[in-house]
């Protein structure tokens, strides 16, 4: 399968033949394959209901379950135990459930970035205003560099602050943290990390023993192909015992991660085919796939500059997806963004990402393994013809 990237594997998914897809990054796209596994183990279980939920799933007995032997696999891949994680249905969630599992209290910090996720901003300030506690908003700077993350991160790292709250790589401007250098810093200051990986397993190699965070959510159905609703949380041994799932049910007091395998009845079909992702993904050979991607993402650079857009940062704080700025007449207003992914799937078939940041309209390129130049040629065609918001 390694041999051949871009359109040559665009039959190992139900991506619309008409259309390109450069959007990845936002809902990825799950593999023929996979999506067949997930149907074979939701046959087996409608036919054996209740044995499937309390032989495979819910966590009795001695514990050796098919949801507990999928998230092994998954916990192999990233660097860590079983003992370490829990499937969750996305990373909102396990953000949620590690924000509830902290008792913050007037006078506290929760400390986020400028480029934070809008859902994680929105959620971290609905328990400021539950605790009384505080949200910190670190700035940082267009265009990046690695120098600057870290001192602006660190720099902020006050008394005050009881939780950091971290992308890995950032969803708008699609930046890489350097997270080997900024753990260690808060961690010596006892200041708790919670890392949103959202867009990285599977895009970036992870070794989370070797990383560091007291907690870390990733979504397995971007990079990584598995189904949607397949996510994964983190948690170190130093945190497990606080770290609660959103929903108290049976076995809740199995405590992490035994309470998040079973909070009620509900489709675990994509968390037990992720091994068949992780197959897919394994076939692919990863170290290929990113050498591919990265050559994609210079491609799409260079095209970029020729509609005068600068990239967000340079290449060695991207992976898989790179961002640029349009150029604009004018500041850049909330409503441009969908302005401009509706203009290029309407006018020229094309699933583009765009966001404004800091009065900059903002449009993702996502340079997955069935992209090739005649989509990032469509891309741009789009772009020049039909042109966007503000310019």
């Amino acid at each position: 399968m390694a041999a051949q990237f871009g359109r040559a594997l665009r039959p190992l998914f139900e991506l619309a033949a008409d259309a390109t897809f450069v959007n990845h990054g936002s809902f990825g796209a799950c593999p023929k394959e996979v999506l067949a596994e997930q149907d074979r183990i939701r046959r087996v279980m409608e036919a054996e209901p209740d044995a499937f939920f309390r032989q495979q799933v819910m966590p009795e007995g001695d514990g050796a379950t098919a949801l507990r032997a999928a998230i092994s696999r998954l916990a192999a891949l990233v660097g860590t135990t079983e003992a370490r994680m829990a499937f969750i249905e996305n990373a909102t969630a396990g953000i949620q459930a590690v924000l509830r599992s902290i008792d913050f209290a007037p006078g506290d910090r929760i400390l986020v970035t400028d480029h934070t996720y809008n859902a994680v901003r929105i959620m971290v300030e609905e328990r400021c205003r539950e605790t009384g506690a505080e949200p910190l908003v670190v700035p940082i700077a267009i265009p990046a560099s690695a120098d600057d993350m870290v001192s602006r991160v660190v720099g902020a790292a006050s008394p005050a602050v009881k939780l950091a709250i971290l992308d890995h790589i950032t969803s708008a401007s699609a930046l890489v943290f350097p997270l080997a250098r900024i753990i260690p810093e808060l961690r010596a200051r006892g200041i708790r990390v919670l890392v949103d990986g959202a867009h990285a397993v599977g895009q970036i190699a992870l070794d989370l023993s070797r990383l560091g965070p007291d907690w870390y959510v990733s979504n397995a159905h971007k990079w990584l192909y598995a189904p949607k609703g397949t996510a994964f949380l983190y948690a170190a041994e130093e945190v497990a015992a606080v770290t609660r799932p959103n929903v108290v049910s049976h076995f809740h007091a199995m405590g992490f991660p035994r309470a998040f395998d079973y909070t009620g009845t509900r489709d675990n079909s994509g968390w037990l085919a992720t091994p068949a992702a992780i197959d897919f993904f394994e076939r692919l050979d990863p170290p290929a796939a990113r050498a591919y991607q990265s050559g994609l993402l210079r491609k799409a650079s260079v095209m970029m500059a020729s509609l005068g857009a600068q990239p967000v940062a340079p290449l060695d704080l991207c992976a898989s997806m790179r961002s640029f700025v349009l150029p604009q007449q004018r500041p850049a207003a909330a409503e441009d963004a969908p302005a401009l992914m509706r203009a290029t799937w309407q006018q020229g078939r094309v699933q583009s990402h765009a966001s404004v940041l800091g009065a900059r309209l903002i449009t993702r390129v996502s340079a997955q393994v069935y992209v090739d130049d005649e989509d990032l040629a469509r891309l741009r065609d789009t772009l020049e013809r039909h042109g966007w918001p503000g310019r």
